[in-house]
């Protein structure tokens, strides 16, 4: 699904933070079909079908430790969404920052421990194209607290969330006006609260089986997601936690 404007709350973009971008643009090239575009500060635009989809930066030396997806949510105004943040529990990790003529992006933890973003669009809107095949396609958050997670980003992004129909899920999750789920919460053991982005493929078995032949490792075999599909987790060469989705 192309999209020119993401609404407020709404995930829309992601950074894969590596040690080997080079590694990680032949693995998920190979694996989406995604061709890299490096600007000159070396942060790396992955396009599909002429879409840009996420990004990726190399770690400095010494933070190999970082390496991860991050996961960004529309803001329309970022300082108040940092004051939002603050008041319902959160933490600033990354103040608003101005990223060239893109945007502004922040980073906050939520009381649980997980890590998200925010991205206030200047000249770049976000992810182009959206639950299809090799696009972002669904948004797990870990939490060893549900209830207190919804309530959270209920109050940061005006999220709703409803009981899912059945399967381990606490919740689906609806942005502030949304017509879709664009994720869901599952139980997390105390610590190990995180955001899981979730990648759409066309056949889950084959998409591990060629995540697999190209270096990757099966975390979680593929499973049902109820309201989502099959997803299954994985690590890429790196060791960096994604997953797949095939939406039902």
């Amino acid at each position: 699904m192309k999209i020119t404007r993401h609404p407020a709350g709404a995930p829309c973009w992601a950074d894969l933070d590596t040690p080997d971008v080079p590694s990680a643009c032949t693995f998920y090239g190979s694996l989406f079909g995604w061709q890299a575009l490096e600007l000159p500060s070396g942060y790396v635009n992955f396009t599909l079908h002429g879409e840009k989809i996420v990004g990726a930066v190399k770690l400095r030396e010494g933070q190999e430790h970082s390496a991860g997806w991050s996961v960004y949510f529309m803001s329309d105004n970022l300082d108040a969404t940092t004051k939002a943040v603050e008041e319902a529990g959160g933490r600033v990790v990354s103040p608003p920052t101005k990223v060239s003529v893109a945007g502004s992006a922040a980073v906050y933890t939520a009381p649980d421990g997980a890590v998200f973003g925010a991205w206030e669009p200047d000249k770049h809107p976000g992810s182009g194209l959206v639950r299809e095949p090799g696009t972002p396609s669904w948004f797990g958050l870990g939490s060893p607290d549900a209830e207190a997670a919804k309530v959270f980003y209920a109050e940061v992004f005006g999220w709703t969330a409803s009981d899912a129909p059945a399967g381990d899920a606490a919740a689906h999750l609806t942005f502030n006006g949304g017509v879709a789920h664009f994720g869901g919460i599952t139980g997390a053991t105390e610590g190990a609260a995180a955001w899981t982005l979730h990648f759409g493929v066309a056949d889950i078995d084959g998409g591990v089986a060629k995540a697999v032949e190209l270096g990757g490792t099966v975390v979680s075999a593929p499973h049902e997601v109820p309201g989502a599909g099959r997803a299954a987790v994985l690590k890429d060469p790196a060791g960096v936690p994604f997953a797949l989705v095939q939406h039902a």
